[in-house]
């Protein structure tokens, strides 16, 4: 069995990286949801593979894609899903989008329920629709961290509204990185069944479990199901982000065909490698995943605990999945901005918390995919910054 070495640092300058060319040679990057780890051999052996045919022409979605796609969904929930239910897409946030254009008609309402991934606002201003936004209920567990819980009564509230026939739904959740409980999942489900709200969930991070069971709301049951599009995809779990291939599973069979005439409307195809990288990390990645999400949660465990320790000022999530730590800041003295405060004092790039709405003032989002030492570097130079404040 082979131990794969999450430790290395690798260097990505003079690989056109998005997440490390956008910030300073001297500024380290910890903000956009992209590991600093080497793939899993599985995808990059598969990439090679085709290379080496030589030929790129257009290419169909791969069957043997889909199949591995419903023997996953079958092992890992239980879930029992057809090869003609999935479609893929070049991307989640195309997806998304290809949502809000599919679906519903101008000025109708998209509920969506933050702080949560930008992307979800765009997905309903992108196609004339109205981005209708609850906040959570931010609920402290101790001095030192929170979490959040759905308000059902705004939710319901939000719901019956005639204009809303949407609803996107992330989970594991995105920056929070809390599960939804079945009784959760349950509670939404019925009140989108009664109002006759579309289900678009979110599930691209649900490979990525420190601790807990992800459910997918599709699985509860088959009446659900049918009115559910699901998208989960490669590209978080195996570090494949830039090979653009997400999967999006509707099992109803008119859903389905309307979310695939939007994607075809905007001419959607995934490109060649994202289809071999994808096949080649879902059917030979586990081992991989397993030693991933054990290097995973000891980064989590670590950047908890110093941040306890050392950084007591400021709150933060117990994210249950993802690699993201949710950062409550509003206890620094800190005029302005907060993230341009972090990048200039500390050297340390985190995402902004109004990315994810207004709920998300005053927060911010820290990576810590990336080798421990990167991650203690990070934590330093945040306390550093800190420590320089009156």
């Amino acid at each position: 069995m082979s131990k794969f070495n999450f430790d290395e640092v690798l260097d990505r300058s003079g690989h056109h990286s998005a997440k490390w060319g956008a910030v300073a040679a001297d500024c380290l990057p910890m903000w956009v949801a992209d590991m600093d780890f080497r793939s899993p051999p599985a995808a990059i052996d598969a990439m090679i593979a085709r290379a080496r045919h030589g030929i790129f022409g257009y290419t169909l979605d791969p069957p043997q894609l889909k199949e591995v796609v419903v023997e996953r969904m079958s092992r890992l929930y239980n879930w029992q899903i057809q090869p003609e239910d999935v479609l893929f897409s070049p991307g989640l946030v195309l997806g998304l989008c290809a949502t809000g254009k599919g679906f519903g008609k101008p000025g109708d309402a998209i509920l969506i329920q933050a702080p949560v991934y930008g992307p979800f606002f765009k997905a309903a201003t992108s196609n004339q629709k109205y981005a209708l936004s609850l906040d959570m209920a931010y609920v402290a567990d101790d001095a030192h961290s929170f979490h959040y819980e759905n308000d059902y009564e705004a939710f319901e509230a939000a719901a019956s509204q005639p204009q809303t026939t949407m609803h996107l739904q992330c989970n594991p959740q995105n920056p929070a990185g809390f599960l939804y409980s079945r009784a959760e999942l349950e509670r939404v489900a019925e009140i989108c069944l009664r109002h006759k709200l579309l289900i678009v969930a979110d599930e691209i991070h649900s490979d990525l479990i420190l601790e807990g069971a992800h459910i997918p709301i599709a699985a509860l049951d088959e009446e659900i199901a049918q009115n559910c599009i699901t998208m989960i995809a490669p590209s978080k779990t195996y570090n494949l982000a830039g090979l653009s291939c997400s999967v999006l599973i509707a099992q109803n069979a008119e859903v389905r065909a309307r979310l695939a005439a939007a994607l075809g409307s905007i001419s959607a195809h995934v490109n060649i490698m994202g289809y071999e990288a994808a096949y080649g990390a879902y059917s030979g990645g586990d081992e991989w995943l397993r030693q991933l999400l054990i290097y995973l949660k000891s980064n989590r465990d670590f950047a908890l605990d110093f941040i306890r320790r050392q950084l007591p000022q400021i709150k933060t999530t117990v994210p249950q999945a993802t690699y993201l730590l949710w950062l409550d800041m509003r206890a620094l003295p800190i005029d302005g901005d907060v993230n341009a405060f972090f990048r200039e004092r500390a050297g340390v790039a985190l995402s902004p918390g109004e990315f994810f709405g207004d709920a998300g003032k005053g927060f911010l989002r820290l990576n810590f995919g990336c080798p421990r030492s990167i991650l203690e570097q990070g934590l330093r130079r945040l306390k550093a910054a800190v420590e320089q404040l009156p």
